[in-house]
């Protein structure tokens, strides 16, 4: 695996994992 395919997989994978984290923290802050 190059040094660039490994990025972009790691960006692939990144950002979909990013928004759930947001999407997580922003329910939980307003749950209470």
């Amino acid at each position: 695996m190059t040094h660039s395919l490994q990025t972009s997989t790691l960006l692939i994978t990144a950002l979909p994992a990013a928004v759930v984290v947001v999407r997580v923290v922003v329910v939980v802050g307003n749950a209470p």
